[in-house]
């Protein structure tokens, strides 16, 4: 039984056309406007079982999205003259367990999107069958 209480955490993703890395718990949970330079977003920390890692670049609107990303959140400045898209960025399967940030898979997963041209329906279906994986105790 785990007994340590969920922390959420503050992370900031900066604004300049180049993918950051960031190892977060669950989330992430809200994407916000911090400077003309960078968007903030907050997760829980990362435990033993909750860890992962996520790579997020951001985009200005009407900027295309780099290949193999998709939308996870929009940030609009305090102004609301700006906005910015914040895309996840995919990974090889197994580029965690090169970098010794993971466990191998144990087994392969296969997920079905009927609409690949749609990339937020690309991104919701892998992230729901990481949920179910993770429920089930298969990761």
């Amino acid at each position: 039984m785990n007994t340590t209480p969920d922390v959420i955490e503050r992370y900031e993703i900066p604004v300049d056309d180049q993918t950051h890395t960031f190892t977060i718990g669950r989330g992430p949970l809200h994407f916000a406007y911090y400077t003309p330079q960078s968007v903030e977003f907050w997760a829980y920390t990362p435990t033993d079982c909750s860890a992962m890692v996520r790579t997020f670049t951001v985009v200005k609107t009407g900027q295309p999205l780099p290949l193999g990303t998709w939308h996870v959140g929009t940030v609009l400045s305090s102004s609301g003259n700006l906005v910015w898209h914040v895309l996840e960025v995919a990974q090889p399967l197994n580029a965690q367990e090169e970098a010794g940030e993971a466990e191998p898979l144990k087994a392969a997963t296969t997920v079905t999107v009927h609409n690949w041209d749609d990339s937020a329906q690309v991104g919701a279906e892998i992230a729901r069958s990481l949920r179910r994986q993770r429920r089930d105790g298969d990761i």
